[in-house]
């Protein structure tokens, strides 16, 4: 994909001549907890009071009626605070370097980078029932200098962690000089 196709768009501070390779989000699983969550909230604060025949107990007083639906408005804000969260994590894989997009909160976000050619080590983990049954986890990436930079909760971690090395190995590996090209810069060292 090239810069600003219609399938990966550009992104903020992309170079010139990067190209996008990968965009991941976060597993759909750490996103269904807290959905399901709101959703059960909502559809149980809807039946219940049905049920147990309070509904127009609650309507019959301006203060239930109100303290009802600004409860139903909390958990449909809940679910579209934690949608938004999930959706603005991002994992953005070029050509030139890995970045770490972490959305905290509606208005802080923490940008990492790292650059494919200063990769030194790339591991990935899998830990705990639900890991291993929906094959999710965390890949973890070292740097020359002891920097890291960790992508947490993506699906199918050893994919990705195979793919990154491959990448490293394509951006590192030296070209192989040619007997004519050493004999040139040996003369040129001469004179």
């Amino acid at each position: 994909m090239t810069k600003g196709s219609k399938f990966i768009p550009e992104f903020s501070g992309q170079r010139e001549d990067e190209e996008i390779l990968m965009v991941l989000n976060k597993h759909w699983y750490t996103i269904a907890m807290p959905l399901a969550k709101g959703i059960v909230i909502i559809f149980l604060s809807f039946l219940i009071p049905i049920w147990t025949g309070f509904m127009g107990t609650i309507f019959s007083y301006a203060a239930g009626a109100i303290v009802y639906y600004l409860w139903i408005m909390f958990w449909i804000g809940y679910i579209l605070y934690e949608y938004y969260q999930w959706y603005r994590d991002k994992f953005i894989i070029t050509d030139h370097r890995i970045i770490d997009i972490d959305q905290k909160g509606l208005f802080t976000r923490r940008v990492s980078e790292i650059e494919l050619d200063r990769i030194q080590n790339v591991t990935y983990t899998v830990a705990g029932f639900f890991q291993t049954l929906f094959n999710f986890g965390t890949v973890t990436i070292q740097s020359a200098g002891n920097n890291e930079l960790t992508l947490r909760q993506i699906a199918d971690p050893a994919t990705y962690q195979r793919e990154i090395t491959t990448l490293v190995k394509k951006v590192t590996e030296d070209e192989p000089v040619s007997a004519e090209e050493l004999l040139a810069f040996i003369k040129d060292k001469r004179i």
